[in-house]
């Protein structure tokens, strides 16, 4: 959290809004310049106004991080090593995720990459809500609850099977033991985070779940899905066609996708 500090406050500092030495603690000439800061409810906690003003940094230099409300998700996560990156060479990072290499199609015909257009039609339409078979805590907020979301029309009723199967096989105390229910987001018009074309969110045609433990960069040694306590998790997604980033290119364990690689 120092860093985070450190960072608005030398912004800050460059705005003209003077915080006085960068020595990332919260004192009061950093709240009085936050509490001042378009887009920052004064109602919040430090710590999220502090989040809040990073997402304006990096909004304002250009990097996709979604909406403004002093959450920390793995897309503000993301965008924030970008900014350190610009804050230290000017520039953004190269991108390491535009590779493409569609296979075979699958049981339920979801498309290769270069086909979702054709497929799925245009990002962010053709979205239907999808209510869920057992409750979902928010990733970065677990005191948030949710019972539904959005989704591509053509997904819905696999995804419905998908979490029928979980909540059957696991019951609802080995779901939140294993942490089945932190939703991270489905539909989210956003480019790839480290890439240059649309995310597959951006249809509503794939999903995150439990981003804190299972990092984008992760791979099977620290990510937490690639225990063997989650084969059946992977076993009713796979068997619907979605695969996982995670199972075939160990990074983004967090993400399964409507569409073959």
């Amino acid at each position: 959290m120092k860093d985070r500090i450190k960072i608005v406050q030398a912004e800050l500092n460059r705005r003209g809004i003077s915080v006085g030495t960068v020595d990332g603690i919260i004192g009061t000439k950093t709240k009085t310049a936050l509490n001042s800061i378009d887009g920052v409810s004064t109602g919040w906690p430090n710590s999220r106004k502090v989040i809040a003003f990073i997402q304006i940094m990096c909004r304002d230099k250009g990097i996709e991080v979604g909406k403004v409300d002093g959450y920390w998700g793995p897309q503000t996560e993301f965008a924030f090593d970008q900014l350190k990156h610009v804050i230290q060479f000017g520039e953004l990072p190269s991108p390491w995720r535009d590779n493409e290499n569609p296979e075979k199609r699958n049981p339920n015909n979801w498309p290769a990459e270069s086909e979702l257009d054709q497929f799925y039609g245009k990002v962010g339409e053709n979205q239907v809500r999808l209510q869920l078979p057992y409750p979902h805590r928010l990733a970065w907020d677990k005191r948030k609850v949710i019972h539904s979301f959005y989704c591509h029309e053509k997904v819905r009723d696999s995804l419905c099977r998908v979490l029928t199967q979980v909540l059957d096989h696991y019951g609802m105390d080995e779901i939140k033991r294993l942490r089945l229910d932190l939703w991270g987001g489905c539909l989210n018009v956003r480019k790839k985070r480290g890439g240059s074309s649309y995310s597959t969110h951006s249809w509503g045609i794939a999903l995150d779940y439990d981003s804190a433990n299972n990092k984008l960069k992760w791979g099977r040694d620290r990510a937490s899905f690639s225990s063997s306590e989650y084969d059946k998790w992977w076993e009713f997604w796979e068997a619907e066609g979605w695969v996982s980033l995670g199972r075939t290119k160990n990074y983004d364990w967090m993400h399964v996708q409507a569409v073959i690689v």
